[in-house]
């Protein structure tokens, strides 16, 4: 199942859909706050909040980012520092209107290592948000998030990274457990509809994938595999008051190993509630029951793997959300079956994010950040712990220029064992930027 037959899906129901009486575009009641994004199976917005900013815009430019890393293989011994740059275009553009919304960015350039010169090449990374409402009452939403890098230059900067519209609990699993190159890409498609001037409805279906093109493997566990997540959902959400929110999502997922060297198929039923504590705050929690059953990879398990092929475990977790104008901060806690993002099975995947960006007058603003992942495979192989925590600054300089930078801290360990293996970067980034309204 390619993601085009996701696009097939939605022609048909958008066809169907078009045969009913159209009637004039109309927005939800305005005393009704929106779905915290949880519950809409999106991203919480990023970043500090743009004042007076204009509906429709279009932004770029270019950066030029030097890094130090004092492990820039992530080994466990025989470490290897390097000092690498990294020259990245970027272009963005925002439209909103009563119909239609999106916002597309992509960024590709290429990175210089001094060291390790065989890892010298090119990077990508994209994202897009698109909703169109079809009728009065069913909105389309796509939605995609692609890169092209290596697990050094990933994750530096958590509190102004590019939003792809693709929700916590719908995201795959993103532990880093090489600094070697990596590709990965989640599209998502969905169709929902207004039930009521109190409900909504819809389904929406994800394809993700992660693969090594150069192979990669881990110090702790050796070699890393490639796998992709097939996502079907089901749900339907209703508002209590004007500011308080919840759902149930019925959801089917399929972890593939290297297409052919094993499985997992998933099913969970999921209870969500959230509260729009302020129009620019909500909190969402969810939780429900998952049974998972697993097919036994050949050449990979132990010859006598003892694991449970079938069984239930509790889904759970939690996300914040506070965009202002001077702060901005995110923090979110999942526990569910997931990808093994690397690991030869899919995983119970508890991970836990956090990071504050606080602006200190109109040029300068600072924050930390940091990330935490336990990966536990189903078929009992070591379980790997992983962490991330980095403190980053941003200076502007007139309106075009920006300073850029932090100190990130990295790590891996194997659970139960002596085995561990961490790096420190630090970087530094120039950027030129522009930003120009549109329809003016």
């Amino acid at each position: 199942m390619k993601f085009s037959l996701v696009i097939m899906v939605l022609v048909l129901l958008v066809a169907g859909s078009a045969a009913q009486q159209s009637e004039p575009s109309q927005s939800p009641s305005v005393d009704q706050a929106p779905a915290p994004a949880t519950l809409a199976g999106q991203s919480s917005p990023r970043g500090l909040q743009i004042e007076g900013a204009a509906p429709n815009y279009v932004t770029g430019g270019v950066s030029i980012t030097q890094m130090f890393s004092d492990n820039a293989e992530l080994t466990s011994n025989d470490r290897v520092s390097d000092l690498s740059w990294e020259i990245m275009p970027h272009l963005g553009l925002v439209h909103s209107s009563t119909r239609l919304t999106y916002d597309l960015n992509a960024m590709g350039g290429f990175v210089v290592n001094r060291t390790l010169n065989d890892r010298n090449r090119s990077t990508a990374t994209g994202a897009a948000d698109l909703s169109y409402r079809l009728t009065q009452f069913v909105t389309m939403r796509l939605s995609d998030s692609f890169m092209n890098t290596t697990g050094l230059w990933s994750g530096l900067t958590p509190a102004t990274a590019m939003a792809s519209g693709i929700g916590a609990v719908q995201a795959p699993n993103s532990s880093v457990f090489s600094y070697e190159r990596f590709r990965s890409n989640t599209a998502l498609g969905e169709l929902s509809g207004q039930l009521s001037a109190s409900s909504f409805a819809g389904i929406r279906a994800e394809h993700s994938y992660t693969w090594f093109p150069d192979g990669a493997s881990s110090p702790l566990v050796g070699q890393l595999y490639d796998g992709q997540i097939y996502t079907a959902e089901a749900f339907y959400n209703r508002h209590f008051t004007a500011r308080n929110w919840g759902g149930i999502t019925l959801r089917a997922q399929r972890f593939d190993l290297e297409g052919s060297l094993g499985h997992t198929d998933s099913g969970s039923a999921l209870v969500f509630y959230g509260v729009n504590l302020r129009p620019n705050m909500s909190i969402s929690f969810f939780a429900g029951p998952e049974l998972s059953v697993t097919s036994a990879p050949q050449g990979i398990v132990p010859s006598s793997p003892t694991f449970a092929r079938r069984q239930w475990t509790p889904a759970a977790g939690a996300v914040f959300a506070w965009q202002g104008q001077r702060t901005s901060t995110n923090a979110s806690f999942t526990r569910q079956t997931n990808s093994g993002g690397g690991l030869p099975s899919a995983v119970l995947l508890t991970s836990g994010t956090a990071d504050i960006l606080k602006q200190f007058g109109p040029r300068f603003a600072l924050g930390p950040g940091f990330a935490y992942t336990e990966s536990e495979p189903i078929i009992q192989t070591q379980t790997l712990r992983t962490y991330s925590g980095l403190l980053q600054f941003t200076y502007r300089v007139g309106r075009n220029y920006t300073f850029n930078g932090g100190y990130a801290r990295d790590g891996q360990i194997a659970v139960g064992t002596n085995s561990s293996t961490s790096a420190d970067r630090v970087w530094i980034s120039f950027s030129l930027d522009f930003i120009r309204p549109l329809g003016r």
